[in-house]
């Protein structure tokens, strides 16, 4: 009895951190050539490719990385903590957003200011941050997404339209469709709105999964959304018909992914698909399918939080524990499946 109670209290403190399950003790290492990690930072969540300058939100705040040199370059002090920084975005005027479960913080030449519930915000807690192509500034948060206003801000909830008040990701498309993801399951799901209103997906109209905690648009015009929790759930594409969406394929564990959560997905500039896991490595698209590839293969880590690709085609992707970089001819080795 008391062992379940622990196990039970350790499920717990790993729902309500955002932490992932402890793994099994790693197997004996086969590194890939081609694959590096860089520790410091250590836990990372959100990336921004800036020109050579990566910069990375964790747990411990924000750091910039030289992509050519692979070193840290600078660690924003933002004047208080900022701690679990899970979005970052530019604005059109250069400055830096950072989302953080402490607050909002914009920062500029070196320069910090927070937005919390004091200036407006529905909640301290944000999620993510988006910047439109138009210049608006969304924010996602456990109450609701927050537009940036020159009045304060305006927010949507459920009963604006959103699957639920908690807002984990947000995209723009092409179309300029807003796209909000809740992770609050078995309730939220997926809200999209566009000049014709709003469209839902939930697991009732074929969602794998409530919690939505990845999206991303492709090349082609068709969007990704990675949901789950832990080892349940799946990747689902989407396309455009006229000015709906409709799911058009889903993808788990079974058609190969490493593990039943999307935890992140990325489209390579070539159009392989990745998907990262919750907590078994990440999935490349090869001719035959996908392989997986784990601390074993070289991962600082198994949880795979997100990815992008550097001016060279480095596939860079940010862990529980680290950056994990897939050099280009790596990356494509594997994708022929000659590694």
């Amino acid at each position: 009895m008391k062992r379940t109670i622990v196990v039970l209290l350790v499920m717990l403190g790993c729902v309500v951190s955002g932490c992932s399950l402890p793994r099994d003790p790693a197997s004996p290492s086969t590194s890939m050539e081609g694959i590096s990690i860089l520790r410091p930072p250590g836990d990372v969540f959100g990336l921004l490719l800036d020109g050579n300058t990566l910069w990375c939100g964790g747990v411990d705040g924000v750091c910039a990385v030289d992509t050519k040199t692979r070193m840290v370059t600078a660690i924003v002090d933002a004047g208080r903590p900022m701690t679990y920084v899970r979005g970052i975005a530019r604005d059109l005027d250069g400055a830096l957003w950072f989302a953080s479960e402490r607050g909002l913080v914009r920062w500029n030449n070196g320069t910090a200011t927070w937005f919390t519930t004091k200036e407006g915000l529905p909640d301290n807690r944000v999620n993510c941050v988006l910047v439109t192509k138009h210049g608006d500034l969304w924010v996602g948060t456990w109450r609701g997404a927050a537009m940036r206003t020159a009045d304060g801000w305006t927010v949507l909830g459920k009963r604006d339209g959103l699957a639920d008040d908690m807002v984990r990701v947000m995209l723009e498309d092409k179309g300029e469709s807003l796209w909000f993801g809740s992770y609050v399951a078995p309730a939220g799901g997926l809200a999209i709105r566009n000049a014709s209103g709003w469209q839902t997906f939930s697991t009732a109209g074929g969602l794998p999964h409530n919690n939505v905690v990845s999206l991303l648009e492709a090349h082609d015009g068709t969007v990704w959304a990675g949901t789950g929790f832990l080892d349940d759930g799946g990747a689902v594409q989407f396309q455009r018909q006229g000015d709906q969406w409709q799911l058009c394929r889903t993808l788990g564990k079974a058609g190969g992914l490493a593990g039943g959560k999307a935890r992140s997905i990325y489209v390579t500039t070539d159009g392989t698909l990745v998907v990262g896991s919750e907590f078994q490595g990440v999935a490349i698209q090869t001719q035959d399918g996908f392989r997986v590839l784990t601390t074993a293969d070289g991962l600082s880590d198994d949880e795979v939080k997100s990815m992008i690709e550097d001016d060279d085609g480095n596939l860079w992707c940010a862990t529980r524990d680290g950056l994990t970089i897939i050099d280009r001819q790596t990356l494509l080795k594997v994708e022929g499946g000659a590694s």
